[in-house]
């Protein structure tokens, strides 16, 4: 009498599967989307939320803090369709008068608001705190070029919290080949922020209370899918965003 072993109780099959869920397992986490065996010697998130950051302050901003730089940052940029879309004053043309002189009505310097203190678009080093009234003529001769190439090669921040079961801002309209940095945390539990391009995507792991980083330029005009990546309730699978590239 001859026995056949069914394909799923043979050894090489289920080494097979081992092997491929571990490797699956390992992408994920890779992607910072699953987190990883050293996370359980991690001290608690809470217990980290002060904790200062290599290049900057000491104490980092915390949920209440951040949600209000987002409101001014989506208050600064909206458009009248409901997108939200950041743009130097120079790629602004005439508009870019108008939002300054919103900034300044009410009451912040006489900075372009994408350069505010620094936080929106450039360095600090590279912002600097605008003259109260009248604009004073500099002589800016042999520096206007550079300072242009300049800031054509420094990213503009994009500012993005995510909560239960949402992100603000929902709707981006960003330009294509400009480099943006993108400030990004969850205010609540853990949330993902994975940006679709075609075929392939980004993702990135948000933790509550801490800023996550990451500078990227769209090549191509198109519009990009930004969706959770990581459980976290009722409404994991709605919680979406969308990049609109011009």
């Amino acid at each position: 009498m001859t026995l056949h072993q069914h394909l799923t109780t043979r050894r090489d099959f289920i080494a097979a599967l081992g092997f491929g869920g571990v490797s699956l397992y390992g992408l994920w986490a890779a992607y910072g989307a699953a987190p990883t065996p050293l996370a359980l010697f991690v001290p608690d998130e809470s217990a980290a939320e002060g904790a200062g950051t290599h290049g900057g302050a000491e104490h980092g901003p915390d949920a209440d803090e951040f949600r209000a730089q987002v409101a001014d940052f989506v208050e600064r940029f909206s458009m009248p369709d409901g997108s939200v879309y950041p743009r130097r004053p120079e790629m602004m043309g005439d508009a870019g008068h108008d939002t300054r002189a919103a900034f300044v009505k009410r009451g912040g310097h006489a900075t372009s608001p994408a350069l505010q203190h620094g936080d929106d678009g450039t360095p600090a080093s590279t912002s600097g705190h605008g003259s109260h009234g009248a604009d004073t003529p500099v002589d800016t001769h042999g520096t206007d070029m550079e300072s242009a190439h300049a800031e054509d090669d420094t990213p503009l921040h994009i500012y993005l919290i995510a909560e239960k079961w949402f992100y603000e801002p929902a709707h981006l309209r960003l330009d294509a080949n400009v480099p943006y940095r993108f400030r990004m945390m969850a205010a609540d539990v853990s949330h993902g922020a994975s940006i679709q391009f075609g075929r392939g995507g980004r993702m990135i792991r948000l933790r509550p209370n801490r800023v996550t980083e990451m500078v990227a330029t769209f090549e191509k005009p198109g519009s990009y899918l930004v969706y959770c990546t990581v459980y976290c309730g009722a409404a994991h699978d709605a919680m979406q965003a969308r990049i609109e590239v011009v």
